[in-house]
Order: C-alpha cells, then sequence, then structure tokens
C-alpha cells in the first residue's frame, strides 16, 4: 500500500504486486473526505470498469472509495498504473505503482548476420519479452536439439545447412522464433549434365553452374570468346545456352564465375554430321576392301593347289587319246571328196583348243568348289 501526505488527506492506493497476463484485477483508490454532498473524483491511467463507494465514518467523516477492474497485458509490464483524486475545490493528488506482469515469450528474435561464406562460423544470438526472464535452445529443423543458451555459434557453414530455431522458455510458457535460414555465399560449380549436342546445322552447347551470388557463363575457345549465350537463372542455378558454328574446333570450354571465384568444364563438341557420314563410308569401304582381300588369298591358296592337281589328272589322258586318233585320221584318205580332208585337218589343227577348255572349266569348277568349301 501507498500513502500520501500533506496538507490533502492521505490516499490509501491498493493493487497486487505480482499480475498474470490476461487475469482481472482489481485495484483501489480511496480518500477520506467530509462534504456527502460533494465527494472527491477519481480517473485511472488504465481503461476498465470502476466503480466508487462512498462509506460514512465516525465524528461525521465519510470514505470515497474507486475501484477499477481491468485486464493486464504484457504491454502493461513496467508500466505505472495512476490513480488521481480531484476535489470540489479544485485541488487534486495522486498515488501510483508500477505494475509487474507476469507472461510467457513474445517477440522471439535472432540476430546474425545477413550473408555469411560456405564454411564459416556464425555466431547467432536469441532475444524476447518475456517476465519473468526466458531461457534459451536451439534447435535445427528435425527438432534436434543444438545449444542451450541464448547465444549459439554455428560451425563450417554450407550451402546446405537448413533451418535453425530458437525457442524461449519461462515459467509460464514458451515461444519458438521464425525459422532462420543462412544467406550462404559459395563459389560456381559446374554440374557434370552441362553437354554440346547437334541440332540441324548448329551445335547447341549448355552449361548449368550453381552458385550465391549467381553466375555468369562464357563459352571460350582457344582464340576467342564466344557471344550471343542465352543466360536463364533459376534461384541459385544459371543455365547458359549457345548456338553455335565450331568450324574445326573439338572442344568449347565453359566457363563460370561470381564475386567469389570460378569455375570450367570442357565439353566435347559432335562430329559435323556430313563429315561423320563421309566417315562412316569410308571407313566402311576400307573394311569392305580388307575382308575382300583376306577372302581372294585364302580362296587362291586353296584353289592353286586344287587346281594343279586337277591339271595333272586331265591333261595327261588327253595327249594319249590324240597319240591314238592321229594315225586313224590320217589312214583314211578320199579322194572323191576332198573337203573331208580340210574338216580333218582342222578337226586335229583345233584339238588344243578343245583340251585346253576342259583344263579352264575344271579349274573353274575347283575355283568355285574351293570358294564353297
Amino acid at each position: 500500500m501507498f500513502y500520501f501526505r500533506g496538507e490533502l488527506n492521505d490516499i490509501t492506493f491498493t493493487v497486487k504486486e505480482d499480475l498474470m497476463e490476461g487475469q482481472t484485477v482489481v485495484a483501489s483508490c480511496s480518500v477520506p473526505h467530509s462534504c456527502p454532498t460533494s465527494p472527491p473524483d477519481f480517473t485511472w491511467s488504465l481503461p476498465g470498469k470502476q466503480h466508487f463507494q462512498p462509506r460514512q465514518l465516525v465524528d461525521g467523516q465519510w470514505t470515497a472509495t474507486s475501484t477499477l477492474h481491468f485486464l493486464p497485458t504484457r504491454a502493461d509490464h513496467d508500466k505505472l498504473l495512476r490513480c488521481n483524486v480531484t476535489y470540489k475545490g479544485g485541488q487534486s493528488q495522486k498515488a501510483e505503482k508500477l505494475l509487474r506482469v507476469k507472461h510467457a515469450p513474445v517477440n522471439v528474435n535472432v540476430e546474425h548476420k545477413s550473408d555469411v561464406t560456405e564454411g564459416e562460423a556464425v555466431p547467432l544470438s536469441c532475444s524476447c519479452d518475456a517476465h519473468p526472464p526466458a531461457s534459451y535452445q536451439w534447435h535445427d529443423e528435425t527438432g534436434a536439439k543444438l545449444h542451450d543458451g541464448n547465444v549459439y555459434k554455428l560451425p563450417n557453414v554450407s550451402r546446405h545447412t537448413g533451418a535453425l530455431f530458437c525457442t524461449a522458455i519461462n515459467d509460464i510458457g514458451q515461444r519458438k522464433s521464425n525459422p532462420v535460414l543462412l544467406n550462404v555465399l559459395y563459389m560456381p560449380e559446374i554440374k557434370t549434365v552441362s553437354s554440346c549436342s547437334s541440332e540441324a546445322h548448329m551445335v547447341k552447347c549448355v552449361c548449368i553452374a550453381e552458385s550465391q551470388p549467381v553466375s555468369m557463363i562464357h563459352f571460350v575457345l582457344p582464340d576467342r570468346v564466344l557471344p550471343r549465350v542465352k543466360v536463364e537463372q533459376h534461384g541459385t542455378v544459371t543455365i547458359g545456352t549457345l548456338h553455335a558454328e565450331f568450324g574445326s574446333s573439338r572442344v568449347v570450354l565453359c566457363v563460370a564465375n561470381n564475386t567469389l571465384g570460378n569455375a570450367n568444364i570442357t565439353l566435347s563438341l559432335p562430329v559435323n554430321s556430313t563429315m561423320q557420314n563421309l566417315y562412316i563410308v569410308i571407313a566402311s569401304g576400307a573394311a569392305g576392301i580388307l575382308v575382300t582381300v583376306l577372302i581372294a588369298v585364302r580362296v587362291f591358296k586353296k584353289c592353286k593347289r586344287k587346281s594343279a592337281n586337277a591339271q595333272t589328272r586331265h591333261i595327261v589322258p588327253e595327249k594319249t587319246d590324240k597319240d591314238v586318233a592321229l594315225p586313224h585320221c590320217s589312214a583314211t584318205k578320199r579322194k572323191e571328196k576332198r573337203y573331208e580332208d580340210v574338216h580333218s585337218a582342222d578337226i586335229f589343227d583345233n584339238n588344243h583348243v578343245y583340251g585346253n577348255m576342259e583344263v579352264c572349266f575344271l579349274f573353274s569348277y575347283s575355283f568355285v568348289n574351293c570358294f564353297l568349301e
């Protein structure tokens, strides 16, 4: 209780020491006076339901009492509750008291650097509004507990570091912070799916890089940087696409860079379709010639042996037949038909031709037979 004395009558001001947020509180302000027809006026510094009650004392004295019913909030914590008394003569006096309102943690906030580099250790600080004061715990996105205390130093931050939470706890309740997602900066990493392919009469090269901040992508030949690269951004992923003719070049270098560094990858260029068809024709022709030569050599070797045997069997009897036939033909003489002599001579003059034809036929047959075998 607080009492204020002076020339005016004393004020009696009562209110509970510890208030709970959301629970109704009654504050009372009383003052003695001697004029029941003109009691003093009461005003309060907080809104609520007021009730005035006069009461007669002994010796003609009266007491005027004003009560205030109100719901304290966390916003009322550490605020003054004031009762003002004004008398009919214009004089006034006041009484006040500091409110202590218990409430669960609110405004849980995590402070940290706006940008962090991959591999860095990052300090995080958690704070809140609470009465009584809160303790703090840190958890990851799975709910696993990481640390106790309002300051947490997160080691070896990476681009894959997930969300973090700070939880403030006191006797009244607890409250969790919003998820903390760190903006992790890292140099470019080019994906292995990057490649070049044929597209009509051009070559299409696609280079995909991931980085934070985002990358710039260039395609480079030994003697120049190629222009007209189409660049698309999708979050931390950058896609560079180039349509070009590369001439006799067989590779092209994709380079991705940002403020932290750069990365590169060598991409193989596809062979021109016309040249590719020419190479196929040349290779097929060479293979066909080689196979033909190998077959011919094999057939020749086999047939050479078989044809030699065939000639030995058929050529020797031919000479025996000629020795027998010649005397027989020469013994026949018909003067009346001279043309028969001429005819017979023609037969014997050409006999070697038929003999050779027989040999050639046999040789050809042996050649085919060797091939089939």
